[in-house]
C-alpha cells in the first residue's frame, strides 16, 4: 500500500469514526424512539416524482398504476391525477410546509385536506411536530393519519447506520424529498419500488442573470413548460436569499449521493429500487422500461 492510499484509508477511517459518534449523539438527543410506520399488504409499490416526464408515463401506463400502491410527494395534490389515482402514501420533507405561508404552500396542504376522500398516511418529520400545523388541519380530515418519521441523518460506518435506519431512528441524507419517501418505502415493507419522474434535470435550466443572480426554471408534470418562466433560485420558500453557483452543485451532489447511500440499505434489506422514469439524471438504481 502506498503513503497516499495509507493516508486516504487512514483519514477515512477516522472520519467515520466521528461521524458515527456524531451521529449516534443526534439520535439520542434528536430522534424520538419508538416510532411506527404502517405495514405493506402487498410486494411491491410505485413512487412518484414531479418531474415533467411523469405525464408521459402516467399516458403511458395508466392501468401499472391502478394496480399498485402510490407514494406522491410535495404538491402532487394540486393535480387532477391526485383524486384519480388515490395515493396511499403522501410524503413531505421541505420544512417550508411547515414554516412558510406561501401560497403555493397553503394551497396544497387545503387541497390534501379538501380532496382526500379515501384513507392515506402523510408522513411528515418529527421536527414539524411542534407547529402543529399538520395536526390541525389532519384533525378535520378523519381519512388522513399522520405518520411522523425520525429525519435524523445518519453519517458513519453502513453496518451501524443501516442498524439505525431499520430502527426508524435514523435516515441517509435526503437532499430530495425522493429520497425520503424511497425509504419510507423500504421501511414500510415493500420489496419491490417502481419510480416514475425522477428526472432531476435542473442543471439544464440553469441562469445567471444580470444582477448575479442564479435562476432556475424548474418545471413539474402537471405545468405547461412554456408558460414557465427563468426566476430566482431562493434556498427556501420563506427566504429571499438565493443559491449561489458553487453553493447548488454542493447541494445537489448531496442528492445524488443520498440515492447511492439508499440503494447499499435497499440491498441490505432485500429490497429492489427500479427507476422506471422516462428521463432521468439518476445512476445509482437499475433503469427499467415498462
Amino acid at each position: 500500500m502506498t503513503v497516499e492510499k495509507k493516508y486516504k484509508s487512514t483519514s477515512s477511517f477516522i472520519s467515520k469514526c466521528i461521524n458515527t459518534l456524531v451521529s449516534l449523539v443526534k439520535i439520542i438527543l434528536i430522534s424520538k424512539f419508538g416510532k411506527k410506520l404502517p405495514k405493506a399488504t402487498t410486494e411491491s409499490c410505485v413512487v412518484l416524482g414531479n418531474g415533467p416526464s411523469l405525464k408521459q408515463s402516467l399516458e403511458k401506463h395508466a392501468d401499472f398504476f391502478k394496480q399498485h400502491p402510490l407514494v406522491c410527494v410535495n404538491s402532487f395534490s394540486v393535480t387532477e391525477e391526485y383524486t384519480m389515482l388515490k395515493p396511499l402514501y403522501y410524503v413531505i420533507l421541505d420544512y417550508s410546509f411547515w414554516k412558510s405561508d406561501d401560497k403555493h404552500i397553503l394551497s396544497t396542504l387545503e387541497a390534501i385536506k379538501q380532496k382526500t376522500t379515501w384513507e392515506m398516511y402523510l408522513f411528515v418529520p418529527q421536527m414539524s411536530a411542534s407547529s402543529k400545523r399538520f395536526e390541525k388541519f389532519c384533525a378535520e380530515n378523519k381519512n388522513i393519519k399522520l405518520c411522523y418519521f425520525n429525519y435524523t441523518v445518519f453519517k458513519g460506518f453502513d453496518s451501524i447506520a443501516n442498524y439505525f435506519y431499520r430502527k426508524n431512528l435514523a435516515m441517509p441524507q435526503s437532499q430530495n424529498v425522493l429520497v425520503a419517501s424511497l425509504f419510507l418505502s423500504i421501511n414500510v415493507g415493500y420489496k419491490k419500488i417502481y419510480l416514475f419522474g425522477a428526472d432531476h434535470t435542473w442543471h439544464q435550466t440553469l441562469l445567471v442573470n444580470e444582477q448575479n443572480e442564479l435562476c432556475l426554471k424548474q418545471v413539474h408534470f402537471y405545468e405547461q413548460e412554456e408558460k414557465i418562466n427563468l426566476v430566482p433560485f431562493y434556498k427556501g420558500a420563506h427566504l429571499k436569499e438565493t443559491f449561489r453557483m458553487d453553493e447548488i452543485f454542493v447541494t445537489w451532489a448531496k442528492v445524488f449521493w443520498g440515492y447511492l447511500m439508499l440503494n447499499n440499505y435497499a440491498n441490505k434489506q432485500n429490497a429492489k429500487i427500479l427507476n422506471a422514469s422516462e428521463i432521468s439524471f439518476i445512476d445509482a438504481f437499475e433503469r427499467i422500461k415498462l
